[in-house]
């Protein structure tokens, strides 16, 4: 018992030497992760901001996706509940359309579930380093015999002449018509982004005419699914029993990635506030109108992260931020890079499965398309 407390005091020590130039605020909720609330009555602000030294190695930046599924929406607390790991915070992460698809990538443990928009990412390297990107799909896989051919969505719509992925995210079974070529396969060693791997080819359909049914998605493996130009090439390179390739780059990045989310837009480039929601496609009020806020952010080092979020609409209890306001914030913070994720009644922090802040919805917590998650996988997790 006393060598476990003393090694945990010299870990403690390691983590605030190399990691944080300060001591950050507030509470150790775990090692390496600090809870901090920030009311300020004069406004009204109420704020929570979550501090982690990523280069705690009982620490990991996941995301998970709403039901497991691409179209499906989900409470952050129900996320974090049924999440494999002991989850000590989390906020809902990306914007998302009706049906709960997520507006931009994401990537869950080196899964990429869907394609990025011309809208920023942040994300986490197998490393460890994280990044605020907008960044671009170059995917291809290669034959037996070396030959490439592009692949140009990974569960989204097969057009014409196109190659697209579909992994179990989309459902049981592959979306696509019956006019193509299907592929079924099986990942030998798991997925990989900005990193080779490597599927077995299982079965073949489409060869002699329309599908006759619906091609079941592998649980352990994706489908390949080709039309047209993509047809005829699958047809003549592509067997039952090949070892293919594949190649999923997220351009400009060069290191493998193991989460990303999307959102909207960069608030803070290289230390100076850079509010790029006219770059993001996104309107003037959106930028200057007080709303709850949710964001993401890290320092110059790129091994402190702060997750924040400021409850809005609620004018006893706090009125929400600009968007120039919440770069202000994470900038006094020691934010070098920052994103805006999420916001209005999405808004939604869970510290110890607990939610500590005020959703502003009549109904409160609102269902998400996904979240961020810091966990934890210390064997003395601080009570």
């Amino acid at each position: 018992m006393y060598l476990k407390k003393f090694l945990f005091l010299v870990l403690s020590f390691s983590v605030f030497a190399v990691c944080l130039s300060g001591a950050p605020k507030g509470e150790l909720i775990a090692p390496g992760v600090w809870y901090y609330h920030d009311h300020q009555e004069s406004v009204p602000w109420d704020i929570h901001v979550v501090t982690v030294c990523l280069s705690t190695p009982s620490v990991t930046v996941e995301t998970i996706k709403a039901g497991n599924q691409l179209r499906a929406l989900e409470k952050t607390s129900s996320m974090v509940s049924r999440f494999d790991g002991n989850v000590v915070a989390a906020v809902n992460a990306d914007f998302f359309q009706g049906d709960g698809m997520p507006v931009g990538a994401q990537v869950i443990q080196g899964e990429l579930i869907k394609n990025p928009t011309i809208r920023s990412v942040f994300g986490i390297t197998n490393t460890k380093e994280p990044f605020i990107q907008i960044v671009k799909l170059d995917a291809f896989l290669l034959t037996p015999e070396n030959i490439r051919y592009e692949i140009s969505y990974v569960n989204g719509a097969r057009n014409k002449d196109n190659l697209v992925m579909f992994t179990p995210f989309v459902g049981t079974e592959s979306p696509a018509n019956r006019w193509g070529t299907e592929i079924s396969t099986r990942c030998l060693d798991g997925y990989a982004v900005n990193d080779w791997f490597q599927v077995v080819v299982t079965e073949k359909s489409g060869l002699l005419g329309p599908l006759q049914k619906p091609t079941m998605i592998p649980e352990d493996g994706m489908v390949l699914s080709a039309h047209g130009k993509a047809k005829r090439f699958a047809d003549r390179h592509i067997e039952k029993g090949d070892t293919l390739n594949l190649m999923l780059r997220l351009l400009p990045v060069n290191e493998p990635v193991y989460t990303l989310v999307g959102g909207i837009p960069r608030i803070i480039r290289d230390g100076e506030i850079s509010i790029e929601h006219m770059e993001e496609n996104l309107y003037e009020e959106f930028r200057t109108t007080r709303h709850p806020r949710t964001a993401v952010a890290f320092d110059k080092t790129k091994d402190t992260l702060y997750l924040m979020t400021v409850d809005g609409r609620q004018p006893r209890h706090s009125v929400g931020m600009s968007l120039d306001e919440l770069a202000k914030y994470l900038k006094n913070l020691g934010a070098y890079q920052a994103l805006n994720l999420d916001g209005g009644g999405s808004t939604t922090m869970v510290v110890k499965e607990k939610i500590v802040n005020k959703p502003s919805d009549a109904t409160g917590e609102r269902s998400v398309t996904n979240a961020l998650l810091i966990v934890t996988r210390s064997s003395d997790p601080i009570q």
